[in-house]
């Protein structure tokens, strides 16, 4: 029961304080056309920071190597280089 009053009560008084501030705000907008230029900055929101620049991929393909199984791919002028080398690591 008193939970319900409570309840009541916070509603009445935040709908009389939102009352308050539209019945402010009107009065601003229509009273000294001058003085409600100057207050309006403050009342924006303030201007958020430019985002952060991307990265442009370029279109052509990176030269970054290629790792697999431990060694680059891009080191070795053909594939038959690799089997060559591969040879010499399992002897």
């Amino acid at each position: 029961m008193e939970s319900e009053v409570k309840q009541r009560n916070q509603r009445n008084r935040r709908r009389e304080r939102a009352q308050r501030m539209q019945a402010q705000r009107e009065s601003q907008e229509k009273g000294g056309g001058d003085s409600a230029e100057d207050e309006s900055p403050s009342r924006e929101k303030p201007q958020r920071p430019p985002p952060p620049n991307r990265r442009k991929r370029s279109k052509e393909p990176s030269f970054e190597e290629d790792v697999v199984d431990g060694f680059a791919i891009l080191s070795f002028k053909s594939y038959e280089d690799i089997e060559v080398s591969g040879q010499c690591l399992f002897l």
